[in-house]
């Protein structure tokens, strides 16, 4: 059997964490939530936040079996609960969700993280653990492993909950509720030689939940029809290291999804098509080559979620907006580290500013990232084509403290993570402090053939940034036909710069004449694909005056032609 210690992932090694950006933003951070270290957490604990003031989290160890504290102000202070009715010997809490300050279901596992227990069980009480009521076991004789008890956020009567297989060949115990968790039914299927991931379970609805596999080559199970049958998604290019799938979660849309995978490299991966497939998110400031816990939750109601990876030595936390397209990295922490699972809850208006993030950790220690909102909210960034020319647009809905946006550009098929493959192109200035609406406009100017990307780097005037990727990639394609462009700057003294366009691949010829029609020099003699292309005249040997340049240009269909143009030199 596999071991529960490889099922939910050890990972408390010595690493080196290699940032590709590093943004020093001191408005969001994790912080002692108040309360003193919990007893008897153990190794795998498990939080539930209800609102701002309600938070749960459990766990427990061998000695002292299952735990679950309650904390009713906001984490200043936890109460631990009774345990009447459950089965302490050999267990822990292994997950939990919290409907109110009295209803709470709780699932149990093995605390030594070392495999299943025998007639494993979830349990409900309706009165704070003053008595517990078993919903659901694996069965007399029957081993099996909570990975999660979960709720659809956007319709709290759906939950569901999983228990892993006695073996990888085994049934996976599954039950629904429809109705808040009063009543439940109970189904069971097979997944190919896996079991599931402790925490990686997530619910949208009646018909669209699952959970991460812990498999070589890591899957997502995933059912659209309300558990009739699940169809099992892999993440491209994950490698057989790579299969503890920490992490499953999605949007309301049930179209954009996450999964976060425990493991050196490549630790988040993205769908936009309801979990078809899976693609590593290529988007800078994720550090790539971590070794540690990797969690990620989707906020319900907006296109935000919280990315957390962390070992025992650091936390490295992220916000993603707009569905990936954009990543602020909080403040890296050497305190709040070996997080297991994270869970977060918006107050109010579920807006940048009022989310709260909350962690257990190993040592009993409960942490609580407050988001605070950023000082710049990009509403839209796009983009358009003339020629060889990109004409960047963004509009910023709130800006603080914003001192202005450098423009960045990368060939596509650069590495983006690395930073020396990006050109600072342009900056323009920020607004400083403005509420509503401010448009910005930036041209890129002269490209060649080829696709390219962008970002913005937005700064304040403190010095701290934050990026925000274009979304799709920029292609300039060949030109229609031959073009000869008037020479920048004109007049020059002594270097200027020649454009042209070639719609094929073609002999060019370009030569330069003074003004009695004598050649002084030729600039271009050769074959050139098609494209854009640029020439540079240096007249440092050459007196003030006017000056031709004329090109010359032989087709592959035979058809040659000839473009004059005029230049002044001014000494």
């Amino acid at each position: 059997m596999k071991s529960q210690g490889t099922k939910i992932g050890k990972y408390a090694v010595v690493v080196t964490l290699m940032l590709v950006l590093t943004a020093n933003l001191s408005f969001g951070q994790w912080a002692p939530s108040g309360s003193a270290n919990l007893n008897n957490i153990g190794s795998w604990p498990s939080v539930s936040v209800v609102n701002d003031n309600l938070v749960f989290v459990v766990g427990g160890t061998a000695g002292y079996g299952p735990v679950i504290y309650r904390s009713t102000n906001g984490g200043a202070n936890f109460t631990e609960l009774p345990r009447n009715g459950i089965t302490t010997s050999g267990r822990f809490f292994s997950c939990v969700w919290g409907k109110d300050a009295n209803t709470i279901f709780v699932g149990d596992g093995a605390p030594s993280g070392d495999g299943t227990v025998a007639d494993s069980k979830f349990y409900k009480t309706t009165n704070g653990g003053t008595n517990w009521t078993v919903i659901g076991h694996s069965g007399s004789g029957v081993t099996g492993f909570f990975n999660g008890i979960v709720f659809s956020r956007s319709n709290p009567l759906v939950g569901f909950a999983n228990c892993d297989p006695s073996g990888t060949t085994g049934h996976f115990l599954m039950w629904k509720t429809t109705n808040g968790g009063v009543n439940w039914t109970s189904f069971t299927f097979t997944a190919p030689s896996a079991y599931g991931a402790q925490n990686s379970v997530f619910c949208i609805d009646a018909n669209f939940f699952g959970f991460g596999l812990n498999v070589a080559n890591a899957r997502v199970a995933i059912t659209t029809n309300g558990g009739t049958n699940f169809n099992y998604y892999s993440l491209q290019g994950a490698t057989s290291s790579q299969g503890f799938v920490s992490t499953v979660t999605f949007n309301d849309d049930k179209i954009h999804g996450y999964a976060a995978v425990s493991s050196t490299n490549n630790n988040i991966w993205q769908t936009t098509n309801g979990g078809l497939t899976w693609n590593v998110l290529d988007v800078t400031g994720v550090p790539n080559n971590v070794s540690g816990q990797a969690n990620i939750k989707y906020v319900s109601g907006t296109n935000s979620a919280f990315y957390v990876i962390s070992n025992t030595n650091i936390t490295y936390s992220f916000r993603i907006e707009n569905n990936g397209a954009v990543f602020t990295p909080y403040t890296s922490s050497t305190s709040a580290v070996n997080i297991m699972h994270i869970d977060a809850y918006y107050s109010g208006a579920k807006v940048n500013g009022n989310a709260s993030v909350y962690t257990i950790s190993p040592a009993g220690s409960v942490y609580k990232l407050q988001d605070s909102p950023l000082p710049v909210e990009m509403a839209s960034f796009t983009y358009s084509t003339s020629g060889r020319n990109v004409n960047l647009k963004w509009i910023t809905s709130m800006e603080q403290n914003n001192a202005g946006f450098e423009v960045y550009r990368i060939n596509d098929g650069l590495d983006k993570n690395t930073i020396s493959n990006w050109t600072k192109v342009g900056f323009v200035q920020g607004k400083g402090t403005v509420n509503g609406n401010t448009e910005y406009n930036f041209t890129d100017n002269g490209l060649n053939t080829g696709k390219y990307d962008y970002r913005l780097k937005q700064i304040d005037y403190n010095g701290n940034f934050q990026f925000y990727n274009l979304n799709g990639l920029v292609n300039i394609g060949t030109p229609s036909k031959i073009s000869l462009g008037q020479n920048y700057p004109n007049p020059f003294n002594p270097v200027t710069t020649i454009g042209y366009e070639i719609p094929q691949d073609s002999k060019v010829t370009m030569k330069v004449y003074d003004i009695t029609g004598k050649q002084i020099t030729s600039l271009v003699n050769e074959s050139q694909t098609a494209g854009y292309h640029t020439v540079k005249f240096d007249a440092s040997g050459f007196s003030s005056g006017m000056y031709f340049y004329k090109i010359f240009v032989s087709g592959a269909n035979g058809v040659n032609t000839e473009i004059t143009k005029t230049m002044s030199v001014v000494k």
